[in-house]
C-alpha cells in the first residue's frame, strides 16, 4: 500500500493538470463524442454519455484530488507510526543507559576500604564487597569521623 502512495502528490498534480488541458481544449470529448454519436443510442441515454464524456475530465481531476489527500494522509500516518517506533528504541535505550547512570553513581557516592577489614585483602577495583570474604568494603558514615 505504501508504494500505492509514496508519489500521490506529483503522479496526483499530474494527472489534474492533464485533465485541466483535456477539459479546457475539449480534445478527449472530440475524439471520444464521434464514437457515441455513430452508435444506435438516442434520447436520454445518449444525453447521459454525451454528459459523462464530456465531464469525464472533471471526474478525473477529482478523484486525482482525492488520491492526494489519502495518499497524503496515508504517508503522514505511515511517518507518525515510523517516528514513534524510534522513540520507543530511543527511550528503551536511554532507560538501560540511565540505569547503568544510576549504578556508577550510587557505587561513587560511597567510600570504600582499600584493604577488607574483615581479611585484609585488596579491594578489587570497582567493587564494594570483598572478592574473598564477601564483607562489605563500604566506609559508614559513622566509621568515617
Amino acid at each position: 500500500m505504501k508504494k500505492f502512495f509514496k508519489f500521490s502528490l506529483p503522479i496526483g498534480i499530474a494527472g489534474i493538470v492533464l485533465n485541466i488541458i483535456l477539459f479546457v481544449t475539449n480534445l478527449y470529448y472530440e475524439l471520444v463524442v464521434p464514437v457515441i454519436e455513430n452508435s444506435s443510442l438516442e434520447g436520454a441515454v445518449f444525453h447521459f454519455f454525451d454528459n459523462l464524456i464530456y465531464y469525464t475530465p472533471c471526474i478525473f481531476m477529482v478523484l486525482f484530488s482525492a488520491y492526494i489527500v489519502v495518499g497524503q494522509i496515508y504517508m503522514k500516518k505511515t511517518h507518525i507510526k515510523r517516528e514513534v517506533k524510534e522513540t520507543e528504541k530511543l527511550m528503551t535505550k536511554n532507560a538501560e543507559v540511565q540505569k547503568i547512570l544510576n549504578e556508577k553513581a550510587k557505587f561513587l557516592k560511597h567510600r570504600y576500604y582499600t584493604n577488607c577489614p574483615k581479611c585484609g585483602a585488596v579491594r578489587v577495583e570497582n567493587t564494594n564487597v570483598c572478592s574473598f570474604c564477601g564483607a562489605s568494603l563500604i566506609i559508614e558514615e559513622n566509621e568515617k569521623k
